[in-house]
């Protein structure tokens, strides 16, 4: 049967053989976050940081990656400029909305900026009085022209359809964002800044010293049974992006784990075909991240363990080191989801799966992607 390919996704059947489109959006991570850091760049995020003195709380909002990228930026908001935040998935903000919109603002975040509930909420929040704020990678966007404030790029979009640079820039918006604010109440935020300006070439760094390390753990998981991602704070981003990307781009079923929720009993259905992936980062969460990683073993299933340390973790089949060069923790996110593109880009292809589509060639899911995706023009 023919395809009627919408041009939306038509760069997503481009290539098929290594290298995808999704491997290209993971190489031009470094350039987009110098495009974000950039004297360009940053007036934009400076008029919309001055414009979020005194409102609160800030709600940020998107879905999928988008709205991964603000559970991470919470803890960023709520630690430098100690600001009241909330992270929402945009339909639920939009569908319920939260009291004293014209007390708040809003940040809404998509790539494409024509995700419908990011570009509703942000027509909904404006008309109750917020500020809203967006971000996204197509300059003529719907969100571009519904938001009062814009923090753009040219980027463009993606062609594959699992998305990977933009997560990267939109942390990075955060980022600055937050210390921006920091700086407008008067704070002092120079080593967070210079923390951030080393981040390219951390990112080149970190791709370039896990790619083979990446590229063997895949083909070692190619038959495991599920992949379950764990990790907590800034880390519970992390492993909700790393699940996504493992279901989309390798087909894997894959679950992400809040830190203490998977001590507390989704650990249960866990046995040794499971590959269990502990984030464990210097910070509050190492302890327990330790003893998860213990128990994983105990029961028998696979545990690869992502760390900024030289922590010891007992039995388990393997341990990567992420040299990140002292960034700190609320920042590490930039960081430890790189491994985890780079092994989901290998394992789709030790699976036999072009990574870019997300099974649309079989025309039953394209139709039902139709069905379910709707995106403004």
């Amino acid at each position: 049967m023919a395809l009627n390919i919408p041009k939306s996704v038509e760069g997503a059947f481009e290539r098929t053989a290594h290298p995808f489109h999704m491997w290209d959006g993971i190489q031009s991570i470094p350039s987009a976050l110098e495009e974000i850091l950039s004297s360009e760049t940053r007036p934009y995020i400076q008029r919309a940081a001055a414009q979020l003195k005194g409102k609160t709380p800030i709600h940020m909002i998107g879905c999928g990656t988008s709205y991964f990228t603000a559970l991470a930026a919470s803890y960023v908001f709520h630690t430098i400029p100690q600001v009241q935040t909330t992270a929402a998935n945009a339909y639920e903000y939009l569908a319920y909305p939260p009291c004293g919109l014209d007390k708040s603002a809003l940040i809404g975040i998509s790539h494409t900026g024509g995700t419908p509930a990011v570009v509703l909420s942000a027509r909904m929040a404006k008309a109750a009085g917020s500020v809203v704020i967006g971000y996204t990678d197509v300059e003529k966007s719907a969100l571009a022209r519904e938001v009062e404030y814009i923090i753009p790029s040219k980027m463009g979009v993606e062609p594959a359809l699992p998305k990977t640079r933009s997560y990267e820039a939109a942390l990075m918006r955060h980022y600055l964002l937050a210390l921006e604010l920091a700086k407008v109440e008067g704070k002092d935020v120079s080593s967070y800044l210079n923390a951030l300006q080393k981040s390219p070439k951390i990112v080149t760094d970190v791709l370039h010293a896990h790619e083979n390390e990446a590229k063997q753990l895949a083909e070692s998981a190619a038959a495991v049974r599920r992949i379950i991602v764990t990790g907590g704070g800034p880390q519970w981003a992390t492993a909700n992006e790393a699940a996504l990307k493992l279901t989309e781009s390798a087909l894997m079923s894959s679950d992400a784990w809040e830190l203490e929720e998977a001590v507390h009993g989704t650990w249960a259905s866990t046995n040794d075909k499971d590959l269990v992936i502990v984030l464990a980062m210097e910070g509050p969460c190492m302890e327990k991240c330790q003893k998860l990683a213990k128990g994983m073993k105990t029961i028998g299933a696979k545990v690869w363990v992502i760390t900024d340390t030289q922590q010891e973790f007992e039995g388990v089949e393997h341990v990567t080191r992420l040299q990140a060069q002292g960034a700190p923790e609320l920042f590490l996110p930039l960081f430890a989801i790189l491994p985890l593109y780079q092994f989901t880009y290998f394992l789709a292809q030790a699976r036999g799966i072009r990574p870019d589509n997300m099974q649309l060639s079989d025309p039953r899911y394209l139709e039902a992607r139709m069905m379910m995706r709707e995106s403004i023009p």
